[in-house]
């Protein structure tokens, strides 16, 4: 049992940790933002400046990006923070922050609505998410999908008030924050229809307190069905042009109406779905994509594993009673998302799963904490400290061994090219590492109304994909062509490259400088051609 004074200190104090946990050292981990976050980044810039993005489009409603289309509210959410502290890595990452750091108080509150008014298990709820290794990794990086979370359990906290059109609205905003949202859109839906039946709930008679929640699904609808707006999901569908080719192997053997698309996307979504239930993903190496997790290092402590197990089973008793039946529909569904895609169980399609989780873990201590509450209560600090010790040592080393991953050197690079670049006619700078254009835009900053309007601007589109080859005196070249195309350059035209380490040709050049990734490995070198 707990007073609501000491709850609301030790709320209070979860929160602040919470926040530091997030934000310190936020320029070393991550080692480095990565090709989306500067993409985020600079269109918000562009934005704060312009009122357009980086293609001149006036206050999109998607920003086309380099083909991937992003939605909108991440974007417009960081321009106020980019306004007061410049554009780098904390502004932009600062939403993602203070989504994860908030998202403690929402599950709070959420597990307020299934415990008694002085019961422990609303701050235990609080402190899993405030100290998992999940939520604190997720929430240093700029993500949509960050957003999102915070925005989803926002909504379900609002539907278990009662307050459908808040709940609506806030869910609203998040089909414009992340794909994810979409995919869970008919399941909310299928949600609020149940409750709106079970609470003899008359939409009819107060249908006007839904109209911003309409106005933004009729945005969304109208998005999917553009290119723009299915172009994220035609990259990560399970049935790309490998599966195609593996169905019709299959066919050799099987017949066609036990072998096409339906059956192998029925079969292999089920198989993803089932697979984000497996303790192995959860409590022991986390999710595949090393962007998103430290590899092979748990989310949640393996020993809280009992009590999620527990917990599933106390849902599904309780399944008759509200908020019990509301819980487990969104531990049913959150998996669906990922399920859908390539690379399942993927930690960002599936985000909304993490909380309900952490929530399931409780509603399996409940018995303890009545029982033993000081045993329990220091049972959970325990493992969740101890967790600490493991997760920054690890994060430490994560830094180091994958900052390959997270694009490292460009922000290097760019300042030696910055702090050169009247003594050059051209600047020439490989694509090996992804995109060059988005980090020389953001960490210059390039003014975004000369680079909307450049002449100098080379593009094209192909594979589903925009491709910058140059603006102003750079120009951006695939590393397979860089020798090549170096070759031959006129003795008069004084040309900076900077590319992949040995990637230049011996007999026109002079190596000035090597950027090495955290590990020590050449990430680039920057060389002057014709010296």
């Amino acid at each position: 049992m707990i007073s609501q004074k000491l709850e609301k200190i030790i709320l209070t104090v979860l929160i602040l940790i919470g926040f530091i946990l997030r934000i310190i050292s936020i320029n070393q981990f991550p080692p480095s933002l990565n090709w989306d976050e500067t993409s985020l980044g600079y269109n918000a810039y562009s934005i704060l400046h312009t009122g357009k993005d980086e293609w001149g489009v006036s206050y999109p409603t998607i920003f086309r990006a380099f083909g991937d289309y992003k939605l909108p509210v991440y974007i417009y959410s960081a321009v106020p923070f980019i306004a007061v502290l410049g554009l780098n890595s904390l502004s932009v990452r600062l939403v993602s922050i203070l989504a994860g750091t908030f998202l403690p108080l929402i599950i709070f509150l959420i597990a307020k609505q299934f415990s008694n008014k002085k019961s422990i298990l609303p701050i235990l709820a609080a402190a899993i998410i405030v100290f998992s290794p999940a939520t604190i990794f997720l929430s240093r990086i700029a993500l949509e999908a960050n957003l999102f979370l915070f925005l989803f359990c926002l909504s379900f906290y609002f539907l278990l008030t009662k307050r459908y059109g808040l709940s609506t609205f806030i869910y609203g905003l998040g089909l414009l924050t992340y794909n994810s949202s979409r995919v869970l859109l008919p399941f909310y839906l299928i949600l609020l229809a149940f409750i709106f039946f079970k609470d003899k709930y008359n939409f009819l008679k107060k249908w006007f307190r839904f109209l911003p929640f309409l106005i933004l699904v009729g945005i969304t609808i109208f998005q999917i069905l553009n290119q723009s707006g299915q172009a994220r999901y035609q990259w990560v569908t399970i049935l790309d042009s490998g599966s195609v080719n593996k169905i019709n192997e299959l066919r050799q053997i099987y017949p066609r109406f036990l072998v096409n698309k339906v059956t192998y996307f029925i079969f292999t979504a089920g198989q993803n779905y089932v697979s984000h239930f497996n303790p192995k993903y959860l409590f022991f190496d986390g999710g595949s994509n090393y962007q998103f997790n430290i590899p092979n290092f748990f989310l949640f402590s393996p020993l809280f594993l009992p009590f999620f197990i527990l917990g599933i089973f106390i849902l599904i008793k309780n399944i008759k009673k509200r908020p019990f039946n509301v819980l487990l529909f969104w531990l049913l569904i959150s998996p669906i998302p990922s399920s859908i895609t390539r690379d399942a169980p993927h930690i960002l399609r599936s985000i909304t799963f993490l909380p309900i989780v952490a929530i399931t873990i409780i509603l399996g201590f409940d018995f303890l904490v009545k029982k033993i509450p000081k045993i329990s209560c220091l049972y959970i600090i325990v493992v969740l400290i101890f967790g600490q010790f493991l997760f920054w040592p690890k994060y430490q080393t994560y830094a180091i061994n994958y900052s390959s991953s997270w694009q490292y050197g460009y922000e290097q690079a760019v300042s030696y090219t910055k702090a050169h670049y009247s003594q050059y006619d051209q600047i020439i700078i490989t694509k090996n590492y992804g995109e060059p254009h988005e980090f020389l835009l953001f960490y210059w900053p390039w003014n975004p109304s000369d680079y909307q309007s450049s002449p100098t601007k080379n593009w094209n589109y192909h594979a589903d994909w925009y491709w910058i080859d140059g603006f102003d005196k750079f120009k951006f070249l695939n590393d397979w062509d860089v020798k090549s195309l170096t070759k031959n350059i006129p003795k008069n035209q004084k040309t900076l490259l900077i590319t992949s380490p040995n990637n230049y040709n011996q007999g026109n050049t002079k190596l000035i400088e090597t950027i090495n990734f955290l590990n020590g490995k050449p990430a680039f070198q920057i060389l002057e051609i014709n010296p």
